[in-house]
């Protein structure tokens, strides 16, 4: 009789993990508490717009190649993909703009359009963000430790200073960049990572370089596309899955978990438990543990998924808005608490780029605003209100328009629902933060120190937040419960 494994939460790491471990002696189990797989990358369907409710593009293929590959076939044979580019163009309340794009001679005429000296900039920071990403991924991301020693020493002690782990984001692209605004909008990454570009560390200016060298890819139907595929994956190799079956508890006996409890009260046992729930809600409720100290989290979102009846050509899939003040908006968000008055936003329209996700001549409108941590009483319905007039505002300032009466659907999804949907600790869209003291070796493990067969996956945990680092995360858990069993 096969060892039972249980994997609480089907999010795109517990798909991973399952994958990973699908090979093994385990029968596994997902229990899901919600009626599709995914986790915040999710799916809805409103009145024939479809959107996706997370990410809306995917990058860095080779992650999900690889997860393909070890099941015998290849993301490419799996999904239909086009690649967007440019994907993301970014915004400034002065009227000016900047465009991303992986085609380098166009990238380069558009950091030279705003400073001269920035084509060599971007050379110097291409190559540059080459070594970077190289030294991280083959060194660093997936090593399965706590020790801080061995890590650093994983990456070479000729690379540890290269990396720009002992400086800030910002300062690294300072390095290659003279222009402000090319700085800001690299640096943006950084708001999705819980911190800003002058917080974090420099080791992060991989991301847009990441997205450049591998560019960014579609669906076609869509991200959650990917889900269905990986889901169908999972069915063909056995593993089995529990939708709409919420955990109440998992049951515990001295250093040891033994099950869990569904919230029926039907008790189910198995030898091993990996939680993809969020690692502070897994600690909190779950096993109930009231010491445990939740990380820095990333600050939450307000989405809104909006029908329009009109096409938007004049967006691109991506379209990030820049307040007149980054730096403090990123301060008032993340670190006083507060909503600033002239807000950061992005826009997805991806229905410009793949029109079987909204109505003939209609266009579908995912708008997300990052937004603090406030507390369960706090009046978002009245906030989500205020908050979209400001967008229509700002749209209309560069010649966007969306009137109100154009809006003919409509959903919005506050911090607190995402919350309540998801499992999230807080609402925190993204997990844990990434600041120096919440990466690698110091980050939270993937394996519990108190009970020697529970292991944890996701965002909040090792190596990070966004779909492919949690479709590594989910490699790596699956290393520790192999191991766990030698």
């Amino acid at each position: 009789m096969k060892n039972k494994l249980f994997i609480i939460g089907g999010g795109m790491g517990g798909i991973s993990a399952g994958l990973y471990l699908s090979k093994s002696d385990y029968e596994i189990h997902i229990f899901e508490t919600n009626s599709n797989l995914g986790g915040r990358a999710n799916l809805l369907d409103l009145d024939g717009f479809i959107f996706d409710t997370g990410p809306s593009l995917l990058n860095y293929p080779w992650v999900f190649d690889n997860l393909y590959k070890f099941i015998g076939t290849s993301l490419n044979e799996e999904l239909e993909l086009q690649k967007i580019d440019p994907a993301i163009k970014y915004y400034w309340p002065d009227g000016e703009t900047f465009q991303l794009s992986s085609d380098l001679t166009k990238l380069s005429q558009e950091c030279i359009r705003l400073d001269s000296r920035d084509g060599i900039g971007l050379l110097n920071f291409l190559s540059d963000g080459r070594k970077k990403y190289s030294i991280s991924f083959d060194n660093l991301v997936t090593q399965n430790t706590q020790s801080p020693l061995k890590w650093f020493f994983s990456a070479g002690l000729k690379n540890i200073f290269k990396l720009g782990l002992f400086r800030s984001m910002e300062s690294q692209l300072k390095l290659h960049f003279k222009n402000k605004k090319i700085i800001e909008a690299f640096g943006s990454y950084a708001m999705y990572l819980g911190g800003a570009p002058h917080d974090l560390p420099g080791i992060f200016s991989i991301l847009p370089f990441g997205e450049l060298e591998y560019g960014l890819w579609l669906p076609k139907g869509g991200m959650y596309k990917l889900v269905e595929s990986l889901e169908k994956s999972l069915i063909k190799q056995g593993v089995i899955i529990h939708k709409n079956t919420k955990v109440k508890n998992i049951i515990k006996e001295k250093n040891h978990v033994k099950g869990i409890t569904l919230i029926n009260g039907k008790k189910l046992y198995c030898d091993q438990i990996i939680s993809n729930v969020d690692l502070p809600t897994t600690m909190n409720k779950l096993l109930e543990d009231k010491k445990f100290k939740s990380p820095k989290m990333t600050p939450g979102v307000i989405t809104y998924y909006l029908g329009i009846n009109k096409k938007l050509d004049n967006l691109e899939h991506h379209s990030v808005f820049f307040p007149q003040n980054t730096k403090f908006a990123y301060e008032e968000i993340m670190k006083n608490n507060n909503i600033p008055e002239d807000i950061p936003f992005y826009i997805s329209v991806a229905s410009n780029n793949d029109p079987s996700l909204a109505p003939k001549n209609k266009s579908g409108v995912f708008v997300l605003i990052p937004v603090p941590l406030k507390n369960k009483d706090y009046a978002w319905d009245k906030m989500s209100e205020h908050l979209l007039s400001k967008v229509l505002l700002r749209l209309r300032k560069h010649k966007i328009i969306i009137n109100k009466e154009d809006i003919i659907s409509k959903e919005t999804i506050s911090p607190k629902k995402w919350k309540d949907l998801f499992g999230l600790h807080m609402g925190s869209a993204f997990g844990a933060s990434h600041n120096l003291f919440q990466v690698g070796p110091f980050r939270n493990s993937n394996k519990s120190k108190k009970y020697k067969n529970l292991f944890f996956v996701g965002a909040s945990t090792t190596p990070g937040t966004g779909l492919p680092m949690c479709v590594l995360s989910g490699k790596m858990v699956a290393e520790r419960v192999l191991q766990n069993n030698e």
